[in-house]
């Protein structure tokens, strides 16, 4: 998703920012993975991809519940609070950003001890 140019300032594009991005995706299960790309200039080195907050349906309207910071070009593995209901989550991205793509997947194995590297491998296996 690439941010909206504004205008050209001495030969370089000036970028509106990127806003918090709600995920069309209703999830069931407390784990997911999320891997965030994005150009990087040359030059700089940007660890940081921004974060990914959970959000649950209530009688008063939403709410958020657990919030995660994201790594730039890693397998981000997040076990969000774990609820009996649906989810959903947003993303919001650093202010330098000017385009990011996010992919993520829901883990939707069983999860009796939470064993961290026994579902990494499993994803891995994907």
């Amino acid at each position: 998703m690439p941010a909206t140019s504004i205008e050209m300032v001495n030969g370089k594009n000036i970028y509106a920012k990127l806003t918090e991005i709600i995920i069309p995706v209703v999830f069931s299960k407390s784990i997911i993975l999320i891997n965030v790309s994005t150009s990087i200039p040359v030059g700089k080195i940007w660890r940081y991809a921004g974060r990914c907050r959970q959000i649950f349906p209530t009688a008063l309207g939403d709410s958020f519940v657990d919030e995660k910071t994201l790594f730039l070009g890693k397998r981000n593995l997040i076990f969000f609070s774990d609820f009996s209901s649906d989810y959903t989550i947003t993303y919001l991205p650093p202010s330098w950003f000017y385009e990011v793509s996010i992919v993520i997947y829901q883990y939707d194995g069983l999860d009796t001890n939470n064993d961290l590297a026994r579902i990494e491998s499993k994803i891995d296996a994907l």
